[in-house]
């Protein structure tokens, strides 16, 4: 059995990584989950990155594998830079796995139910060492309420 803090592991679509914990993780096509897009609905946020290969580097190839946290519990998620967070604040699936506040062709994430006057930071590299700027400030979103349709 599994609970709503337990995170499973799915299989990535061929090239995804993902650098680490926060990113949202949209809907399986034909070979993996991928990071959730502006319309599409959300399934769950990563727990970490996702797996590496023998040398250390995130593994792009067919069958890598990410943690996930199911929607449904309260959990961090990154944000987009820029966007401004207070308590009952709706949160919406962004492009590149972050949450916005931007409601325009965009499925429901969740209720912001962090610290009043929190506001998305620029995006920085990761800890582990892996280019390119793609991390987001994590904010606290309740996603009992994520669109399933």
């Amino acid at each position: 059995m599994v609970s709503l803090t337990d995170p499973v592991n799915m299989v990535l679509k061929t090239g995804t990584t993902i650098k680490g914990p926060g990113k949202i993780i949209g809907v399986y096509d034909t070979s993996g989950v991928d990071i959730a897009q502006n319309n599409e609905i959300a399934i769950g946020i990563s727990a970490g990155a996702s797996s590496r290969d023998a040398d250390g580097a995130l593994d792009t190839s067919a069958g890598a594998t990410v943690a996930v946290y199911p929607i449904g519990a309260t959990m961090y998620v990154q944000s987009k830079a820029g966007d401004s967070w207070n308590p009952g604040t709706l949160a919406y699936v962004d492009a590149d796995g972050l949450a916005t506040t931007t409601s325009s062709s965009r499925k429901i994430l969740g209720i912001y139910v962090g610290e009043a006057g929190v506001t998305g930071a620029a995006l920085v590299v990761n800890g582990a060492g892996d280019s390119g700027a793609s991390e987001g400030t994590m904010i606290l979103i309740a996603t009992a309420g994520a669109a399933t349709a």
